[in-house]
């Protein structure tokens, strides 16, 4: 009876660490933004989608699988997709060759190739956030606070809230830093 009580307890604790140290690992990493654009909205006076590119580094154990990117405005209001103020298409890009960049420029120049959809998409290091944005609001104020990134690791659906202080619209031409 002992003997059974000892293998028990040994099972339970070997169950445990087990547990903890699966969750360890599945939460260990984070995302971080390396670089910011912004567009002044006298791109969006012409109700054109402009494109938007940004650095983004991950740093962590295991290659996250992205899920989805939501965007959320300074009002706490999650951008959806038929807003009126912001519409806003996340891609990846396989080339940094998208800075500011208005949508006419990017069809011409063949760069529209080069973008894939964000959901799927396996992180192994650094990868290139493009977002196509239309802006068809009056009220630049209520621009974008923070990107949210659900992503899936080992099986578990996470996410990741990254501040985005900068916002996309700002009053001057354009601005970028990183």
């Amino acid at each position: 009876m002992n003997k059974k009580i000892v293998i028990l307890f040994v099972l339970i604790i070997l169950v445990i660490m087990f547990w903890w140290i699966f969750n360890l690992i599945s939460r260990d990493g984070e995302f971080t933004k390396t670089s910011h654009v912004t567009a002044g909205i006298e791109h969006f006076e012409k109700r054109k989608a402009v494109f938007l590119g940004y650095n983004f580094s991950w740093k962590g154990i295991g290659k996250p699988i992205i899920e989805k990117i939501e965007f959320l405005k300074r009002d706490g209001t999650i951008v959806a997709k038929d807003e009126n103020d912001f519409r806003i298409q996340p891609f990846i890009a396989s080339t940094e060759r998208i800075g500011v960049i208005d949508e006419e420029y990017v069809v011409n120049e063949g760069l529209d190739v080069d973008l894939i959809q964000v959901k799927g998409y396996q992180i192994n290091k650094n990868f290139y956030l493009v977002l196509r944005v239309e802006f068809d609001g009056t009220n630049p104020d209520n621009d974008i606070k923070i990107l949210r990134i659900t992503y899936k690791k080992y099986g578990v659906t996470q996410y990741q809230n990254i501040p985005f202080d900068g916002g996309v619209i700002m009053d001057g031409w354009w601005s970028y830093y990183g």
